[in-house]
């Protein structure tokens, strides 16, 4: 028996950890980055190399604890556990760019600041904004090499000729956030990096270089590309600026109006690129490159190529956090089925969430990444057990009761999230969830054909008029439902409030499932603390 148990080097641990092997992995990281962002150190030197020494000091004797085997499993776990934790901090803090000698805001009197524009312009009602990679200032007579994000408001008439990647001279007075400021959109941009912003009233656009194009930058150049074709074909109205989004993320025009009225409707989420739309694309792909599978050796071809297709299309899409989590948990799935393994959605899911946080730690606290996360647990944890409270007999109605059960379980695990960063909860988002999603489906595969068949003007411009009826309707659909009574509760909470209710979820699942007397109790005790720091924070 020792022999089989001599690599066992975590020992016996909780029935969590050992179903999801990666959270041994995951939360002492994530740990890690709570603790970088709540100390709020700048990256100094002087004490980062002993960290990191210290840090490789652990690994070492992590491979000596290997070699001692299973008695001395406890100690290799608790390592472990430290050297991903303080891995956790130091990469927080690395990727922190505010403490960097060379960032603007460290210069003083500058005159003029030379950079690239890192987005397409969102245009808005007086400007048109995007961000700017600083990369030098002109301070005290000389240009001085200079790093960093700003967030820029151009004016109209001076931006027209910009576009993504483009080389600019432009002359601001940068507007530095406060640290101290608690407002959602300030603390947002600071754990983006971006500390500053500016309104530009003119603006020099620099010659282009002549050196190859890098990837990203050909990702974005065949976005625009599609955007550019669509509003072609749907005219400079609001149902091509929807198709935009829809497709490749980018929402370039669309009204506050319709933005607020898909917001009412708990249906924003179709307006971006995420875990659904990948989900489309990976079954659409799926089904066309099925054939591979009939030959001896298909699936060597048909699993890389699947992949390779959807992280094109996540790059395309803009390769948001919540793009590349669905891409990341795609890529698992298709790499278990390659070589034949069994495929756990909370492994695949809790190895993506890993495998973003290690590109970069701060994308921690992204709301689309939390919404996508914990949308998708929802979907995994709570799914099942929702569709066997009622199982109808006729086909129709368990199709319609499954998707009824995936946005339910999806809406339960995101509310905390949603009402911490919104304030507010559709109350009809079932009913417009079983009504648009299906809408929007057949548009993304209405888009991919419209854009297929464009060289075919004739059987192009009717994909395009059957997009656009479709658009419409939806849209008819989100604007009269917004107003019916009762459509949001407008609910402000804090984190407290939020992990008080994530705790009161899991405890009444667990009591649904077992029925079991203790987790009752503890519904009632959460229940209890929860009311008393409501009131706790109204006094």
């Amino acid at each position: 028996m020792l022999t089989n148990r001599k690599y066992e080097v975590f020992g016996n641990s909780w029935p969590l950890l050992r179903k999801i092997p990666v959270l041994r992995f995951l939360l002492p990281f994530s740990a890690g980055i709570l603790w970088a962002d709540a100390v709020d150190w700048q990256v100094r030197g002087d004490w980062m190399i002993p960290v990191l020494i210290l840090q490789f000091i652990f690994c070492l004797s992590l491979l000596a604890f290997i070699k001692a085997g299973f008695r001395r499993r406890h100690v290799f776990g608790l390592l472990l556990q430290v050297v991903l934790l303080v891995q956790g901090f130091s990469w927080c803090i690395l990727n922190k760019h505010a403490g960097r000698p060379l960032h603007f805001t460290r210069y003083e009197n500058v005159k003029y600041y030379s950079g690239k524009l890192s987005t397409t312009l969102r245009e808005r009602p007086k400007s048109f904004r995007g961000q700017i990679e600083i990369n030098a200032v002109y301070s005290e007579g000389s240009w001085k090499p200079a790093e960093g994000k700003l967030l820029t408001y151009f004016k109209k008439d001076s931006s027209q000729h910009l576009e993504y990647g483009s080389a600019i001279l432009f002359k601001a007075k940068p507007d530095l956030f406060s640290l101290q400021d608690t407002s959602v959109f300030v603390k947002l941009f600071i754990r983006r990096q971006i500390y500053a912003r500016a309104y530009v009233n003119q603006v020099l656009k620099l010659p282009s270089s002549t050196q190859m194009l890098s990837f990203s930058e050909m990702a974005v150049d065949c976005r625009i590309a599609i955007c550019k074709k669509l509003q072609e074909q749907m005219g400079n109205t609001q149902e091509a600026a929807i198709a935009v989004a829809l497709l490749v993320g980018e929402e370039i025009s669309i009204d506050d109006e319709i933005n607020a009225a898909y917001a009412a409707t708990g249906t924003l989420h179709v307006l971006s690129v995420s875990g659904m739309h990948v989900g489309l694309i990976f079954f659409l792909l799926s089904f066309l490159l099925k054939p591979l599978m009939n030959h001896q050796y298909g699936k060597h071809v048909y699993y890389p190529l699947v992949m390779l297709l959807i992280w094109l299309y996540a790059f395309i899409a803009g390769a948001a956090p919540s793009i590349i989590r669905a891409s990341t948990m795609c890529m698992f799935f298709l790499i278990a089925k390659w070589i034949d393994r069994k495929n756990q959605g909370f492994g695949a899911l809790g190895a993506s969430l890993f495998f973003i946080l290690l590109v970069n730690p701060l994308n921690l606290y992204e709301p689309g990444l939390q919404l996508s996360f914990f949308a998708v647990w929802g979907i995994i944890w709570l799914q099942r057990p929702l569709i066997r409270l009622w199982v109808p007999k006729k086909w129709w109605l368990y199709k319609t009761w499954e998707m009824t059960c995936v946005s339910l379980a999806a809406q339960i695990m995101t509310l905390p999230v949603s009402l911490l960063y919104f304030g507010q909860f559709p109350n009809y988002f079932l009913l417009a969830n079983l009504v648009v999603i299906p809408i929007t489906t057949i548009c993304i595969y209405g888009f991919i054909l419209q854009l297929i068949v464009s060289p075919l003007t004739c059987i192009a411009e009717w994909v395009t008029i059957i997009n656009t009826y479709l658009l419409k309707c939806s849209n008819a659909i989100v604007m009269e439902m917004q107003h019916w009574p009762g459509a949001v509760s407008h609910w402000k909470i804090y984190m407290a409030d939020a992990i008080m209710l994530y705790l009161f979820i899991a405890c009444l699942e667990n009591w649904l499932r077992t029925k079991r007397f203790d987790m009752l109790l503890r519904l009632l005790i959460l229940l209890n603390g929860f009311t008393l720091i409501r009131i706790i924070q109204q006094v």
